[in-house]
């Protein structure tokens, strides 16, 4: 029988540099959350009911987390009005909206551990509380955001969206390249972290060198951290991060361990692939299978050593930046973010 990938398991751990991360913008973190309960309350309560359900369900806050890091980084002015907390509260609220869309279209049953709303309550209101989520996040953008923020946050919507279409329109295709991939988790994961910088170092009145290398921050930490999510499903990392391990792979989700396996084997198993993930057609054993032609052409290892190229990347684009605890705490939650497979 074919075992899960053993990864030597590393000190460094995620969960505790976004704890520390909090910690360093505590006072931002408290104001965030208060933005975020108060934009919750709606005059129909069922709305209110769901978006609590989702919001404080124990998410991490890591973007909004971002937003905060990114303005203490570029403030040079004390004095300076903090806007960037109705627009990180704005950030957060736009990444609720899209996990309850993704869970519709994914038809996902769990979340963070619990039922998804569709599942408790049905996709149409899932749908329409996502939309209102989408729309409490353009009033916090309004009230924050100068013309220029205004802009980054709603053209990431758009890129938002048209990432969850690519990904829709290329569902279960074994065929997709890594291209297409990359520009799909660029959009659906990628766009919002880079927003989430940008906003926050835009708050600051950060010159443009220092906003385009957070924008290249957030991008290429969130390209690398989706891809470490994609591998994951298929490591012993699953467990002990509280996820089912197979999960995309029951689902025929074509992510990058899938595409490069697909691409890299022979025509018998090829046509494995097309039963168990274009036409969902498993039998008990085929995830076993499925682990063994990823493990024959090191799938798993070539993602990971993608994601950790994107992780370079956004480590780099900090070099502008000043040696700052702030800094420190980046650096150490990309290289955390690398080791949840191990």
């Amino acid at each position: 029988m074919t075992q899960v990938i053993q990864f030597k398991k590393l000190e460094n751990n995620f969960e505790y540099y976004v704890e520390e991360l909090a910690s360093l913008c505590q006072n931002d973190f408290s104001l965030i959350n208060s933005v975020i309960l108060d934009k919750l309350d709606s005059k129909v309560s069922l709305i209110q009911k769901i978006a609590s359900y989702l919001i404080l369900s124990g998410g991490k806050r890591l973007r909004p987390l971002l937003t905060s890091c990114s303005f203490h980084m570029c403030n040079n002015n004390k004095k300076i009005k903090k806007k960037h907390i109705v627009l990180a509260a704005s950030v957060e609220f736009i990444h609720a909206a899209t996990l309850l869309h993704d869970d519709v279209i994914d038809k996902s049953k769990k979340r963070r551990g619990l039922l998804t709303a569709n599942e408790v309550w049905g996709n149409k209101t899932s749908v329409l509380v996502g939309d209102f989520l989408f729309s409490r996040a353009f009033q916090l953008m309004a009230k924050g955001g100068t013309p220029e923020i205004l802009k980054i946050l709603s053209d990431t919507s758009v890129i938002i969206s048209e990432g969850e279409m690519l990904e829709l329109s290329n569902e279960k295709d074994l065929t997709i390249n890594e291209d297409i991939y990359l520009e799909i988790i660029n959009g659906k994961t990628a766009s919002l972290f880079s927003a989430a910088c940008q906003v926050g170092a835009m708050s600051a009145k950060s010159n443009l060198e220092k906003v385009e290398a957070f924008k290249s921050f957030g991008t290429n930490f969130g390209i690398s951290f989706q891809l470490i999510d994609d591998a994951i499903d298929y490591s012993s990392a699953s467990k002990k991060l509280g996820k089912n391990i197979g999960d995309d792979f029951k689902e025929g989700k074509v992510t990058l361990p899938i595409i490069l396996a697909y691409l890299r084997s022979n025509s018998k198993e090829k046509i494995f692939w097309k039963k168990t993930i274009r036409y969902l057609q498993q039998d008990k054993n085929d995830f076993e299978k499925a682990l063994e032609i990823i493990n024959k052409y090191n799938c798993i290892k070539d993602t990971i050593e993608r994601a950790t190229h994107f992780a370079n990347i956004a480590k780099d684009s900090l070099g502008i930046f000043n040696d700052t605890k702030y800094k420190e705490v980046l650096i150490n939650l990309i290289d955390s973010s690398i080791s949840r497979i191990h």
